[in-house]
């Protein structure tokens, strides 16, 4: 089944340079401040320039389908959910999407659209090729009871991507970040909706294919595995949300949070990426489940490694 991708689930290379949001501030995690506020559902242009959509062949008919997001933090590497890479069914991940700003087939155009009597585009998307793709060697599948824990990947990139306006990559954490810092926060989160039935598109307005963002609040786990995840134990590697189900993205977008320096917000960083959700039973309750970046940047830096 892997016969183009090589899945790993070792540890390899050096650390050669450090991704953080405290160094090379203007290389990663781009931020306008008015875009903070602007309460639009769809995003800007340039805005969330990280997000990748990644491409998978399907084996039985060789067409091109979209399950999961991933999360640009290098030029040659992005951060994605292990299930998306173990658990899609008859589907290999073999590319990754960046610069993309409407979720259609077309990979060859850029995106148009007008917004406010002026007319946005981008260029066209820079579709990568995926060289491997390394899996935390403590996740286990996700049919296991522990199935959420560790659900993390790297995918290296065949190729170094370009940075543009419209592809850019986000910071890790902060070393030394306060675990507990964003309970009872909210959070940014964006990416792609997951796609409907075939009868339900026709239905909905094509607006629903833009990339989109909103806000999250984040809860404790307490709280999450009392009132909401009781089935189904988290651990301290995981974010939760709790409130009204918003959008429905893809597995792998992103939770983001920013620094201030100078009294001003900087540089998005990343909280964590979506690996699940849940609708709590007798409660007017939803939640989307996320696997912390932190614990893992020492093991993220170590398996970057370059040409």
């Amino acid at each position: 089944m892997w016969d183009n991708v090589k899945v790993l689930y070792i540890i390899f290379g050096l650390l050669l340079i450090h991704l953080t949001a405290s160094q090379g501030q203007e290389e990663c995690g781009r931020l306008r401040e008015s875009q903070l506020y602007d309460r639009n559902e769809i995003t800007s242009a340039d805005e969330y320039t990280w997000i990748g959509r990644v491409g998978y062949e399907n084996s039985d008919n060789g067409a091109i389908e979209f399950h999961c997001l991933s999360v640009l933090i290098h030029q040659r590497f992005a951060i994605l959910p292990a299930h998306c890479v173990l658990n899609i069914p008859k589907a290999d991940a073999t590319f990754i999407l960046f610069g993309d700003w409407q979720a259609q087939q077309n990979f060859t155009d850029g995106d148009c659209r007008k917004v406010k009597g002026f007319v946005q585009c981008t260029t066209p998307p820079q579709r990568v090729d995926i060289e491997e793709l390394v899996v935390h060697p403590q996740y286990k599948s996700a049919g296991t009871l522990d199935g959420l824990n560790f659900n993390i990947a790297l995918a290296k990139l065949e190729r170094i991507v370009d940075f543009t306006d419209f592809v850019q990559p986000i910071c890790l954490p902060p070393t030394g970040e306060d675990r507990d810092k964003h309970i009872g926060l909210r959070l940014e989160w964006a990416g792609f909706d997951k796609p409907r039935d075939v009868e339900d598109l026709e239905l909905e307005n094509i607006e629903d294919e833009w990339r989109v963002k909103t806000q999250l609040q984040v809860a404790s786990l307490q709280f999450c595995n009392s009132k909401i995840w009781n089935r189904r134990p988290l651990f301290e590697n995981h974010l939760c949300s709790a409130g009204d189900k918003k959008s429905d993205l893809l597995w792998g977008s992103p939770l983001m949070a920013f620094e201030v320096l100078d009294g001003k917000p900087r540089n998005f960083y990343l909280v964590g990426i979506q690996i699940s959700s849940i609708s709590a039973p007798g409660e007017d309750l939803d939640s989307f489940l996320f696997m912390r970046i932190l614990p893992f940047r020492s093991w993220i830096q170590k398996n970057i490694k370059y040409n």
